[in-house]
């Protein structure tokens, strides 16, 4: 049965739009999903569980969406046939600590996890875990650079290795543990989160301490020149490196746990409010808010908690705390609809680096891989 791709179709139960069931690879996983990675290769997409186990799943698919599309010759129509083949089931790897694990896109071959206790593996895309360090401490955070550079968050210190060999590069002493570390897109800035602000950190150079006190994630713009870091409480603070201006956007309705920057820096968007939030930076809102704000889909009655941005589409997809899954394209009322939701929260939601497959996990444990061929957006 083909369904064409022009007109997506209205929701069709609680796994998901019509449309979701002829896109998406799904899975329910033996935990919940707490975080999804995806290995800088675009081979892997690595689900942290809550039970400290990855589930692996491959991005290539022997019946991808691409394959299955068809023009029709007489109406210049794509349509799109049923899956014929199976999906092939997630591999798990063994258990990396009874609490979910930290994981990052490796520079090398697959994903970087590290456990609490202060253990840390690579793990490959079919599933083998290879020790690689065992710290003398309890970790905090961890983040990679995708290029071969790790960093590790104990009580007061981070530091900066070589992820071949682990070996220690340089590090930075700090008040307390960090709860968060986000690498620049260059890599020669490290964004370390305390409870008392945000240090800016060249690695071999002396930090900057950014006044945004607060908990929670942070982030870089994919052109590094704005910094995101969630207060812990009800708002984020936005900073600008080229000239050090800053502002807190508040009133949020719960503190935002994700948050993402628009495609060649344009805009920054927020869950935490019962609409996707959102705001252009060509008007920053560097004033508490007001500036530059975005009315992107329609206002509901459940909170936005996940929010991820298409690499190059001026295209936002976002999960509410009872499981539905929508695109919109920014300062827009439509949305397109993916997954209405069956109660359980979006926990995890990734964009692949080409853009093609979205990456969703939810708290009961769903997780799927949906392809979104370019043409459907034209």
């Amino acid at each position: 049965m083909n369904q064409t791709l022009a007109s997506p179709p209205a929701p069709a139960g609680l796994t998901g739009t019509a449309l979701f069931d002829l896109l998406a690879r799904s899975w329910t996983l033996e935990a919940p999903v707490a975080s999804v990675t995806l290995d800088t290769a675009g081979k892997a997409a690595g689900f942290a569980l809550a039970d400290g186990r990855l589930a692996l799943v491959p991005l290539d698919d022997p019946d991808s969406p691409m394959q299955r599309i068809r023009l029709e010759l007489d109406s210049g129509r794509s349509t799109i046939r049923q899956r014929e083949k199976p999906v092939a089931p997630p591999v798990y790897t063994e258990n990396l600590g009874g609490t979910a694990a930290m994981v990052a896109a490796s520079g090398k071959i697959g994903f970087l996890a590290a456990a609490a206790d202060g253990r840390v593996w690579r793990v490959t895309p079919r599933g083998q875990v290879i020790p690689l360090s065992r710290e003398a401490r309890p970790l905090s955070a961890l983040a990679t650079d995708g290029r071969g550079l790790v960093a590790l968050a104990q009580e007061g210190k981070v530091d900066l290795l070589e992820e071949e060999g682990m070996t220690r590069r340089v590090g930075l002493l700090t008040a307390g543990a960090a709860t968060a570390l986000a690498f620049a897109p260059d890599g020669q800035s490290l964004a370390v989160r305390l409870a008392e602000g945000v240090l800016l950190w060249p690695p071999g150079q002396e930090a900057v301490l950014l006044p945004f006190p607060g908990s929670g994630p942070v982030a870089f713009s994919a052109g590094g020149g704005w910094l995101a870091a969630s207060d812990g409480d009800q708002g984020l603070w936005l900073y600008r490196r080229a000239d050090g201006s800053f502002g807190q956007i508040g009133n949020f309705r719960a503190p935002p746990l994700s948050m993402t920057f628009g495609a060649g820096d344009a805009t920054l968007f927020a869950g935490g409010a019962f609409r996707l939030a959102g705001w252009s930076l060509d008007t920053p809102p560097l004033d508490g808010g007001q500036s530059g704000a975005l009315r992107s889909g329609r206002s509901g009655l459940v909170l936005v908690e996940r929010v991820a941005a298409h690499p190059d589409r001026d295209l936002v997809a976002f999960g509410t705390a009872e499981g539905a899954v929508a695109l919109v394209r920014p300062g827009l009322p439509d949305e397109m609809l993916l997954c209405p939701g069956d109660g359980a929260a979006i926990t995890a939601l990734h964009w692949s680096a080409c853009g093609l497959h979205l990456a969703i996990g939810t708290a009961a444990g769903g997780a799927a891989l949906v392809t979104l061929p370019p043409r459907l957006f034209k």
